[in-house]
């Protein structure tokens, strides 16, 4: 049953005031939860517009701001206007999963609009798919799974694997207590900082620069620089602005806690991307199983589904190691980039199609390998660094930060770029409108 009622000539009729409202107010909720989930402006907009006019709207106008959601709609003499603010921006991709699959059967006529209202209260009061310890212990692994793509040896993938794994643990107890977020990230940055620098000082580590940065990775905000750069190719300009400041001021505050850690324990920098130190075959090898390891990791940090699991982990492997392959080819990062993600958003289209569920929930984990973390944290610190050089410092090493911070930012944007086309081209060929 649905809210549309229909003459004998089967033309809709129009809805009295306080049923419009109602549809509105579903509606809304449901672009809500995306939202607040880490969904991207398109998806938000399709879905409340097809969750309105499903439960008997004639039109839905809707405008997706960072701070919430703007929808006007119609039926016949009758229009409404409502606003529903978004609290905060998170990744749950459990939730846009189940409203996925709540805006298919409200779309088939299945079910009802009392029955949508009990459904997206069920979805709103739904708790996490796996419990702390899950996850705590499963991003600790992706942490060091990045420890061992960065050419990382077995004792920098076990120190990897304590400080991510700790600085997990102590993000989620201090969310709990309600902190400030900006607060929690560096706090959290600077646990994942300083356990590496500590076991260098007792001699346990060497070189603590690689399971640093593989550490704080943790951290990275993937979710909102990628749906930042794919919402203003969709055209979303306000909103994909929105996400990339959210994303800067994250980047920005990780940099806070590991400029901290470093000073802390006297490590001097980040270092950065793998070493092809060994047979390319191995290397391919190892590289398909890490990187799956780490989409398989952030998989279960967002939240999804355990049965897309499997999923997620060779969406992951197949698109890093395509972009190994590629750069061991002589190709350079961002190119590689490109055609790794195209990878990646190809098997998520398939994927999702297969499984009729968003894309989003394979892709988004399968590119989280190959978003730029280090050299967007190296930027930030740059900035930190120019803000702090001694008065009497040379002009030279003042040029010399500026530079290496100009050539980070550049190479972390030309990257997202490149995640951003390469995981949208395939939607875009596969879905025309």
């Amino acid at each position: 049953m649905t809210a549309k009622i229909e003459t004998a000539d089967m033309l809709p009729l129009a809805l009295d005031r306080e049923t419009l409202r109602d549809v509105i107010d579903l509606a809304l909720w449901a672009g809500q939860l995306l939202l607040q989930s880490g969904a991207q402006s398109v998806r938000v907009e399709r879905t409340v517009r097809l969750m309105g006019t499903a439960l008997g709207a004639d039109n839905l106008d809707i405008v997706v701001l960072p701070e919430g959601l703007m929808v006007t709609t119609a039926s016949g003499d009758e229009f409404r206007t409502r606003i529903r603010r978004v609290a905060h921006l998170g990744v749950n991709m459990a939730v846009i999963a189940a409203i996925n699959d709540l805006s298919r059967r409200v779309s088939a006529g299945h079910i009802d609009p009392a029955g949508v209202r009990g459904e997206l209260m069920h979805i709103a009061g739904s708790t996490h798919h796996y419990n702390r310890w899950v996850v705590m212990i499963m991003v600790g692994f992706a942490c060091a799974a990045f420890s061992r793509l960065f050419g990382g040896d077995w004792i920098t993938f076990g120190v990897t694997l304590v400080a991510a794994s700790t600085a997990m643990f102590v993000r989620q107890t201090l969310v709990r207590q309600l902190f400030n977020p900006l607060l929690v990230i560096i706090v959290t940055a600077f646990v994942a900082g300083v356990i590496p620098g500590m076991s260098a000082l007792i001699g346990v580590l060497p070189r603590p620069e690689t399971a640093l940065a593989a550490s704080v990775l943790l951290l990275v905000p993937g979710v909102p620089l990628i749906n930042a750069a794919r919402d203003i190719l969709r055209g979303y300009v306000v909103m994909g602005s929105g996400r990339g400041i959210i994303g800067f001021v994250i980047s920005l505050c990780i940099a806070l806690g590991l400029m901290v850690a470093l000073q802390v324990t006297g490590v001097r920098s980040l270092d950065s991307g793998p070493r092809a130190s060994v047979e390319p075959v191995y290397l391919l090898a190892a590289d398909a199983l890490w990187s799956g390891v780490a989409a398989l990791g952030f998989a279960v940090l967002f939240n999804v589904p355990r049965r897309f699991l499997p999923y997620c982990a060779i969406t992951g492997a197949a698109g890093h190691a395509l972009r190994a392959l590629l750069m061991l080819s002589g190709l350079s990062l961002t190119s590689a980039t490109l055609f790794g993600a195209i990878m990646v958003g190809f098997l998520g289209e398939l994927f999702a199609r297969r499984l009729r569920s968003p894309a989003g929930l394979f892709s988004v984990a399968g590119a989280i390998p190959m978003v730029p973390g280090v050299f967007a944290f190296r930027a930030m610190i740059g900035i930190i660094n120019l803000g702090v050089l001694p008065t009497g410092a040379q002009a030279s090493e003042g040029m010399t930060v500026l530079i290496a911070t100009v050539i980070n930012f550049a190479v972390t944007g030309l990257v997202l770029a490149a995640l951003a086309v390469g995981i949208a081209l395939p939607s875009l060929l596969m879905r025309r409108e």
